[in-house]
């Protein structure tokens, strides 16, 4: 910038230097007294006067390149810098921002930038010196008519300066009304579905129409008042009003013969530039302005704290797969707890379940074995270590989790799959997606694994979705998988699949699994029930149902058969469907097919396909 600063000052100057030469190469025409001594030299102006120009304007435009190059270089770090500090971010306080307000941090205002880097050092430094060169020219071509000019002028500013008090306030509220609309727009697009499905097409009941309504008024507002007064300076400093204060002026002083001819040309030529050169410089500051608002808001983000990382990445730790969960207590608002005091150890190669009301904290305390959260008070240990003691690296190695809400990249089948082990060959990626039952579908993609998501083509079904993230925790091979609710959005045939594909998944591990259906739960090796931020009750299938307490009457409500316990199946066994109707001895597995499988040594790693169960 200071460079830029510096080439375009000289430019500045040395665009002065043509009109100078004009005046003379005039006064040598006009064959005036103080043009004797140019007479021998018309063709020498005329070089300088051309060889002024060009240089001028290359010192111009290599200062606007050098700060261009600058801005895309500082844009890409400071996204760069936005996301790292978005991810390492505590998931609740990221989650609290609205996408649309993600997007303008990334995009909108990393962009609003550039005018501040690449145009302020050049254009202003231009503007500025060009104005102070062209005016020290016209004092020293005639100073009378010079201070009589520059009188003119400031009388008419001072008329329009008090039509340009109060904008700041309105263009802050402009920029707040802009990112509104922004996160609203987002909102809107994410839930098009329940949009058009409780004919909301008409926008009067989403957030959008108040947000597009209160930016139209905001916007009428911001542009009546800055328009008027940007209009009227413009007005008075435009090179026809310049131009009808020079003209008479000059006749004055030549009339009086105060000034000769030759000498009035500068005036304009010059004269009527200085004024331009002012427009383009309140033109910068009103753009600055923008650009200090977008600044301040990724210098706030930029300062956050972000989530403390440990240190711990020395080994697999001194319980390998164990989770334990030790009074924690957490709450996403000062005061409302969400959890209260649970405590439970799932230890490897055993199935854990999670069940009960909706709201009662079962993933939010998923999501605390994954670190998404930090916990209030008590302690989250996984394989022996706290999770807030353990680097992030060595602690996602650990634990992979499978959400209900399928996340997939605009990106190929391959690197999707290979998200969690960016290093992986496309041998362990088609055996990790033959695990989940999706290599075939890949396959009669149109690129097959090299087939771009969301383009032309690449579009898979909410199931295979699911598959394609069952297909990258399984390449992942962490010794900790959470399953929330992984089947929730399946139809029947995509839900076998997914179960074959979690029962290989799950072998060996330590599973923690949150279910609605109990019947997919009931051979888990334990069954917490969380209600209301505590666990209510615990215990193995046949144990809860013989308390007859709540886990029971869950159970009673989805006829799942009467609540009392009965013969234990075998582990891994698929569960009936309903009370007294058994499994088919077919291939076809029940849609209610238990995620669980006999447990087996966990393969180190998926490098070679997986044979058919």
């Amino acid at each position: 910038m200071i460079l830029s600063g510096a080439l375009t000052a000289v430019g500045a100057v040395l665009s002065i230097v043509p009109f100078v030469a004009l005046r003379n190469l005039a006064a040598i025409w006009l064959e005036e007294s103080d043009a004797q001594g140019l007479a021998a030299r018309p063709w020498t102006w005329a070089v300088v006067a051309v060889g002024s120009l060009f240089v001028a304007q290359l010192l111009y435009l290599t200062g606007l390149g050098v700060t261009h190059l600058a801005e895309a270089r500082l844009r890409h770090h400071l996204r760069v810098r936005v996301v790292e500090a978005l991810s390492r971010l505590p998931l609740g306080r990221v989650a609290a921002i609205p996408h649309g307000t993600i997007r303008k941090m990334v995009c909108d205002d990393t962009t609003a930038i550039h005018t501040l880097v690449a145009h302020m050092p050049g254009d202003t430094t231009n503007a500025v010196v060009m104005a102070l060169a062209g005016t020290a020219y016209l004092l020293w071509t005639d100073w009378a008519l010079t201070l009589a000019l520059l009188g003119v002028w400031l009388l008419a500013l001072a008329a329009v300066m008090p039509a340009m008090r109060g904008l700041s306030g309105i263009t802050d509220r402009f920029g707040k009304a802009q990112t509104d609309l922004a996160a609203a727009t987002v909102e809107m697009i994410e839930g098009i579905k329940e949009v058009k499905g409780f004919q909301a097409t008409d926008l009067s009941r989403t957030r959008f129409n108040a947000a597009r309504r209160h930016f139209s008024d905001i916007s009428y507002e911001w542009v009546t008042s800055s328009g008027r007064p940007m209009s009227l300076m413009a007005a008075v400093l435009r090179p026809a009003t310049v131009f009808a204060t020079v003209a008479p002026l000059s006749v004055l002083f030549v009339w009086q013969g105060w000034i000769q001819l030759s000498a009035t040309l500068p005036f304009f030529l010059v004269a009527l530039g200085l004024p331009e050169g002012m427009v383009t410089f309140i033109n910068l500051m009103q753009h600055a302005y923008e650009s200090r608002m977008a600044a301040q808001d990724t210098a706030e983000l930029l300062s956050q704290a972000p989530m403390p990382e440990g240190g711990f990445d020395a080994d697999d730790g001194p319980a390998p797969g164990r989770v334990e969960v030790d009074d924690v207590t957490f709450s996403y608002e000062p005061g409302s707890p969400v959890l209260k005091g649970v405590s439970l150890t799932a230890e490897p190669g055993t199935v854990t379940a999670l069940v009960g009301p909706s709201g009662g904290g079962k993933s939010t305390l998923a999501r605390l074995i994954a670190r998404f959260y930090d916990v209030d008070a008590g302690a989250v240990r996984v394989s022996g270590v706290d999770v807030r003691e353990a680097t992030f690296p060595w602690l996602f190695s650990r634990v992979a989790i499978v959400l209900q809400d399928v996340a997939l990249s605009h990106d190929t089948v391959h690197d999707n799959i290979a998200l969690g082990r960016p290093g992986a060959t496309r041998e362990q990626v088609e055996a990790a997606a033959r695990a989940a039952c999706v290599h075939e579908r890949i396959t009669r993609l149109p690129h097959g694994y090299d087939t771009v998501l969301g383009e032309a083509g690449g579009f898979l079904s909410g199931g295979e979705r699911q598959r394609v993230t069952l297909a990258r925790a399984y390449l992942q091979d962490a010794p900790v998988l959470v399953l929330d609710e992984a089947t929730a959005q399946a139809d029947p045939a995509s839900e076998r699949d997914i179960h074959l594909a979690l029962s290989r998944l799950t072998a060996g591990r330590t599973v923690i699994v949150i279910a609605h259906r109990l019947s997919t739960v009931r051979d888990a090796d334990q069954i917490l029930v969380v209600d209301d931020g505590r666990i209510v009750e615990r215990g193995r299938h046949e144990e809860l149902l013989a308390a007859d307490g709540r886990y029971a009457a869950m159970w009673r409500s989805q006829d799942l058969g009467p609540a009392s316990p009965g013969p234990a199946p075998a582990s891994g066994s698929p569960a009936p469907a309903s009370s007294g109707s058994p499994a088919p001895a077919s291939a076809s597995a029940p849609a209610s097919a238990p995620v669980t499988a006999p447990a087996r040594p966990r393969p180190t790693r998926p490098d070679t396909a997986p044979q058919e169960d």
